[in-house]
Order: C-alpha cells, then sequence, then structure tokens
C-alpha cells in the first residue's frame, strides 16, 4: 500500500474512533415526576423528549439508560441500570422510558455515581447526561460528588438538565455537579425547554467542539420590568446555540431568562421576558459547542414598570365589583383581593392580567374587614400597585311560607349581593354551610324565585349563600309536611 495512502486512512480511523461516545442517560423517575406542566405530567414530556432523542440519535455513538425511584416509595437505594452503552435501540429505548412509574425518592448524587462505575469499566472517556426535577432527598451533596470525581481522575463529564426546578438553591446545587465534572447545566422550565435542552447536551457529549465565532445582538437599551422585548441576532445557529439574560455582574451561568435560537421567528428574532428586579443586566450568545461559549454580549437595563390599579372605595361582601388596572401582562402575574397589611405572596380572590388598562369583574370577599386590591408581579412576589378598599356586610333576606308540601314549587323573594356562584335554595336544618339540596343561582339584589321543596319531610332552611367559603348570609326556618 503506498505510504501515503496508508497514513489517511490510519487518520480516518483515528477520527472514526475518536467520534465515538459512550453516554449515559440518567432519568429521574421519582415521585414527583408525576406533577404537571401546562396540564401534562412532567413524566409525559420527558417520554416525549427521549423519543425525539431516540428519533435524531446518530448510531456511531453508544447510550446507555440509568433510572432512580421508580420501583419503590422511600428507597434511597432505588438506583437501576437498565442497559450499560451499546449501540441504541431506539424501540428498546422508548420501551423502557414509558415502563418507567414514577413513585420514589431523589437519590440523583448515588445515581450519577452508579453512572460513572457503569462507564468506567469501558474504559473509555465517558458523558452522563442527569435529567432531575428536583433536590438531592437522599443525604449526599451534589456538588461534592462532581468535585471527588474530578479529584479521582475519572475520564467523566456530567451534563445536567435541571427540568421544572424553580428554586435558586436547587438549580445551584444541580449547577455544581455538572461545573465540578465539566460539564454544562440546562435549566428547562417546560417541554419545548426540556426538548432543547436535551438536544443541546447530546450535541456537547457527542459532537467535536467548534472554533471561535463571532455574533450580534441587536435589542433596545432599556425595557421595563417584567415586560417581554424582541431581541435580533447574527451568529452560526449552532445545535444547542441560545440568547439569554443574565447578570451584569455574573459569570457565564445563571441566565434568568433565554430563547433557543432555532425557535427564532422568520424575521430572525426571539423574544425574552426582562427580570423583575430593575438594575444592569446582559444580553448574551451562548454556543455551548464552542469555546469560548459567549460569542457576543449587550448591556441592558430594566427600568421600573408603569402599573396601576384602581377600584371602588367600598363593596359589599359576596358581592361583585368592576376594577380597572394597567400593567405587564404575563401568566405569573395576578389582580385581586389580599388582607390589607398582608405579605406579597398573600392572595384571596384574583384575575390574570389580560391586557393594559383592562376592566375586570372581581367576587368580593365573603367576610367584611379591611382589605387591599393588588397589581402583583409573581416572578419576585412584588406588590407593583395597590389600593385600599372596605369590604361591608353584606345585607341579605328572605321571604318564603313557614311550611310546604313536599315536591312542592315554592315561591320564595330573596334580597342580598350578586356574584358568579352564589345562591339560593334548601338544605337541612343545622347543618354544615356547605350542604345544599334543591337551589338557584342569585340572579339579581331584589328577585323572586321558583325553587322545588325536597322530597322527604322535615325540618329544612332556605339560605342565602355566597359561594365564597361557603358563607350563609341569610337564612329561614321552612317545614316540609306529607
Amino acid at each position: 500500500m503506498h505510504r501515503s495512502l496508508a497514513v489517511a486512512l490510519l487518520c480516518l480511523m483515528s477520527a472514526t474512533a475518536a467520534a465515538q461516545e459512550n453516554v449515559m442517560l440518567v432519568l429521574d423517575a421519582s415521585g414527583s415526576m408525576w406533577g404537571q406542566i401546562d396540564g401534562k405530567a412532567k413524566i409525559e414530556i420527558a417520554r416525549e423528549a427521549v423519543d425525539q432523542l431516540a428519533s435524531q440519535w446518530k448510531p456511531e455513538n453508544r447510550l446507555g439508560l440509568l433510572a432512580y425511584g421508580h420501583r419503590r416509595k422511600g428507597d434511597c437505594a432505588d438506583i437501576e441500570t437498565l442497559y450499560a452503552p451499546q449501540p441504541l435501540n431506539p424501540q428498546a429505548l422508548r420501551d423502557q422510558v414509558q415502563a418507567l412509574n414514577p413513585r420514589g425518592m431523589t437519590p440523583l448524587s448515588a445515581a450519577v455515581l452508579q453512572a460513572a462505575q457503569v462507564l468506567r469499566s469501558s474504559e473509555q472517556k465517558a458523558t452522563v447526561i442527569l435529567i432531575s426535577d428536583g433536590e438531592e432527598t437522599c443525604n449526599l451533596d451534589p456538588c461534592a460528588v462532581g468535585k471527588e470525581l474530578e479529584q479521582n481522575g475519572v475520564d467523566f463529564t456530567a451534563h445536567v438538565i435541571g427540568f421544572d426546578v424553580s428554586n435558586p438553591a436547587h438549580q445551584a446545587q444541580l449547577r455544581c455537579l455538572a461545573e465540578n465534572t465539566g460539564g454544562q447545566y440546562f435549566n428547562a422550565r417546560d417541554a419545548k425547554d426540556l426538548s432543547g435542552s436535551l438536544s443541546a447536551a447530546v450535541a456537547v457529549s457527542t459532537e467535536a467542539r467548534l472554533p471561535p465565532a463571532t455574533a450580534s445582538i441587536g435589542a433596545p437599551e432599556r425595557a421595563p420590568i417584567v415586560t417581554t422585548i424582541s431581541v435580533s441576532f447574527e451568529g452560526p445557529g449552532d445545535e444547542g446555540d441560545f440568547i439569554g439574560i443574565y447578570p451584569a455582574d455574573a459569570t457565564d451561568v445563571g441566565e434568568l431568562d433565554y430563547a433557543w435560537i432555532k425557535d427564532a421567528s422568520p424575521a430572525g428574532k426571539v423574544e425574552l421576558a426582562m427580570p423583575a428586579e430593575q438594575g444592569r443586566y446582559e444580553l448574551r450568545y451562548v454556543s455551548p459547542l464552542r469555546e469560548p461559549k459567549v460569542l457576543h454580549r449587550r448591556p441592558i437595563e430594566a427600568i421600573p414598570s408603569a402599573v396601576s390599579i384602581s377600584g371602588p372605595a367600598q363593596a359589599v361582601a359576596g358581592s361583585t365589583i368592576e376594577i380597572q388596572a394597567s400593567g405587564p401582562v404575563s401568566d405569573s402575574h395576578w389582580v385581586g383581593f389580599a388582607p390589607a397589611g398582608g405579605a406579597a405572596g398573600a392572595y384571596l380572590q384574583y384575575e390574570r392580567p389580560q391586557a393594559d388598562g383592562s376592566r375586570y369583574s372581581l367576587r368580593t370577599p365573603a367576610q367584611a374587614g379591611d382589605y387591599e386590591l393588588r397589581y402583583v408581579l409573581n416572578e419576585n412576589e412584588s406588590v407593583a400597585a395597590s389600593q385600599a378598599i372596605r369590604i361591608v356586610s353584606a345585607q341579605a333576606g328572605i321571604e318564603a311560607p313557614a311550611q310546604v308540601r313536599v315536591g312542592e314549587l315554592v315561591k320564595i323573594r330573596a334580597r342580598g349581593p350578586v356574584a358568579q356562584g352564589n345562591w339560593i335554595g334548601f338544605a337541612p336544618a343545622g347543618s354544615e354551610p356547605g350542604a345544599y339540596l334543591a337551589y338557584d343561582d342569585v340572579r339579581g339584589e331584589d328577585e323572586s324565585y321558583e325553587i322545588l321543596a325536597p322530597e322527604q319531610p322535615g325540618d329544612y332552611e332556605l339560605r342565602f349563600m355566597a359561594y365564597t367559603n361557603d358563607t350563609v348570609l341569610a337564612t329561614r326556618p321552612i317545614k316540609v309536611v306529607p
């Protein structure tokens, strides 16, 4: 064989061997994975993400699967290596993940140690991709475990995906595990984020590092807190690239919000939520496959947001009032009632903001007292605007005959506050406030009703009920006879 050809073949074989990777997927199947995001269980979302991974997996790489918390409750030893890294059988992977039934603890640190032991037996460089939805619950420190593995010279990297992990302390725990093994942390808030994070983690685990690149970001210099901004960009658009917003003095981790480049609009823009605290921040174009990862930084300032709320100074308990509120719109914000002087997280009746300057119909509390109307930004549980309101006792009354026959259509007149859920009707005498038999919804402040009497003779009550807290606003005894 010609020498140059032999050298070329040798190089090709080396490159092919280097491209082969052993990856162990560690999946959280603890009981908390039955929690829901947008009406779907987290375990179902994870199954869909793994299904997508199976359809995109490159055959030259090997994949193993380990799960924890899926067999027994309260058992920190419930960790199972379902199979070691091997050429992927997509349907077998789907079947294994589909069969997992979340029920137990979260021994994520011990699971990573077991995955490292399985991978060590292959004597090849290996990677763990851990998906976890919460904190370690089995008395090991993930941060210390990552450091121990690195100090012991294990050729091992852990990329960690925190799935629906909202607690910053729990995020920091998972992030530290990744960083101490030379891995990356991804924060997945919902199904789209989990799919994107898993694709990015696979790319970082199996693809060669790319050379340095440049990028640019177009965005306003400042924007109100908790509003949505549109960000334009130019960059390489590699798998896993994203634009995030960070505290100005932070390192390259700890994004407050982010958007995947692959989800950009046809106009080449992504949307990001401004932080809830005023101050200086940075927009960053991040490419996990490149060194350095941060390709561009752009400063941005979060300024106060104009928020207002207004309604009557006084209202009747158990009634409905109209209020007007103006401010940033988000599914995590609300407008409504809270106890006067209560903590920012305290609430009673509320509605989600629909549009800036919208009008809302709110049901007042059933108990008289001093309250507040509030516009609350839930990202940091802050009361952006408030107004004092006094709720006075409702005046209600019932006019009806003292005695009726079983099954008779009884004519009743009732006066009292009108609100959705308020009702007038029969209940057994002396029964709990929430007990009811035949009833009709309250339609007006002074209205006539016709309600069927019970079929059994006995002592009953006619009640005017405020649905909130099952409060009885008025009652009148009535006897039902044969």
